[in-house]
Formats: C-alpha cells, sequence, structure tokens
C-alpha cells in the first residue's frame, strides 16, 4: 500500500513538472526581484498597464500604483508603487524600487503570476 501511495505521488510530480507554466502567489518585492534581466512584458501580465511610463534616451521608467487597504486604515490612498527602470533597446528590467504609500506595506501585497518550469 505505502508502495502505491509512493509511486501515485511520483507520477503526479513527474506530470507537474512536465507541464510547460504554472501559477504562484508571490508577494511584490519578490515579483519585482524576479523580473530583473527579463522582458518588461512579463511584469505587464501580472500588473496590466502601468500608471504612467516616462522616457529618457536610454531607459524608460514604468510606474504602477498597487492600491492596498489596510484594516483601520483612515481615508486616502495606501498601497505600494512599484518603478522599474528598463532598458530601451532590448525591454527588459534593469532594476525597481518600491514605496509604501500612506499605510500600504509593499511586502504583504501578493500577486497571483505564471511561472515556467525549467
Amino acid at each position: 500500500m505505502l508502495r502505491l501511495c509512493v509511486a501515485v505521488l511520483a507520477i503526479g510530480a513527474g506530470l507537474a513538472a512536465c507541464s510547460p507554466s504554472a501559477y504562484a502567489v508571490r508577494p511584490i518585492p519578490a515579483i519585482a526581484a524576479g523580473m530583473v534581466g527579463k522582458p518588461v512584458q512579463r511584469l505587464e501580465e501580472v500588473f496590466g498597464a502601468p500608471r504612467k511610463v516616462d522616457t529618457t534616451p536610454t531607459k524608460l521608467v514604468y510606474v504602477w500604483f498597487l492600491e492596498q487597504v489596510p484594516p483601520g486604515a483612515p481615508m486616502g490612498f495606501h498601497g505600494c508603487e512599484m518603478e522599474v527602470t528598463v532598458d530601451i533597446r532590448s525591454d527588459h528590467v534593469l532594476g525597481y524600487a518600491l514605496a509604501n504609500v500612506g499605510w500600504g506595506r509593499c511586502r504583504e501585497i501578493e500577486r497571483r503570476m505564471r511561472v515556467a518550469d525549467g
């Protein structure tokens, strides 16, 4: 019986590893850090269209505001502002900065994202 359970678990794990993609829920800082060096389009898949995009001769700066209403917070804007610097030639993320807005806390905000098995 134990061998049967182990065999079923091994087959299930093998099938999961063969799937082309899966989804995971991750905190905003982990998502931003994991996207450095990757195309900015992956961030757009997770967060949608940015609030604004500033352009310079060498880079783009994407800005997202991720709303969060913590319990007990007064009326107003609360959440996380994420600023992402992108290479204008390759559209790859160079770096990011996170800022808590109001009572929001970036590390507590999570999003569901597609992750590829590799």
